[in-house]
């Protein structure tokens, strides 16, 4: 077995690897902070009304639609079914989500938000709008539209690279 010789790097060669490396973890470190930061917000208010960021995130999904099966939800959401399933059950005994099973595949379980559900929805929407308007104003429209973009871009990259466990 031939060694490979190992490559003899300038110092100015080694400096520019060695930033290259600190800006790409820099950045990871940005990102995460910023999440926590605004999770952190949403939080506060969500602790008064009994929910999780989680339920929160399937009543803006489900008032979107007159309902999805289960599945649907967990892609849209970029978690796995198993999560969405433990959300849905307590969402469903705090009377916010309906279950029924599809009339042709019965294998398949769709989600519906209650009346209950949407009252929670339309009740928290505006504060939940109002607190990211005040996070986001911070930012201009065209840079708002072209962070939109560029998470999309990075989710869609890292969701291909490494798919959720059970996606096909």
């Amino acid at each position: 077995m031939a060694l490979i010789p190992k490559r003899n790097f300038t110092l100015q060669e080694d400096a520019v690897e060695k930033e290259a490396r600190i800006r790409e973890t820099m950045l990871w470190v940005r990102l995460a902070v910023t999440f926590n930061l605004l999770y952190q917000e949403i939080k506060k208010d969500l602790a008064n009304e009994d929910l999780t960021f989680a339920q929160l995130d399937i009543l803006v999904c489900l008032n979107r639609t007159r309902g999805l099966p289960l599945t649907e939800v967990a892609d849209r959401l970029l978690v796995t079914g198993g999560n969405v399933t433990g959300i849905v059950d307590r969402m469903e005994k705090a009377g916010l989500v309906l279950r029924q099973r599809d009339n042709k595949d019965r294998r398949i379980v769709w989600a519906r938000l209650t009346e209950k559900g949407y009252a929670i929805y339309r009740q928290l929407m505006p504060r939940y709008i109002e607190t990211m308007q005040k996070v986001n104003a911070y930012l201009m429209p065209a840079e708002k539209k072209e962070l939109m973009r560029l998470l999309k871009k990075l989710g869609t990259g890292v969701r291909k690279k490494n798919p959720l466990p059970d996606e096909h």
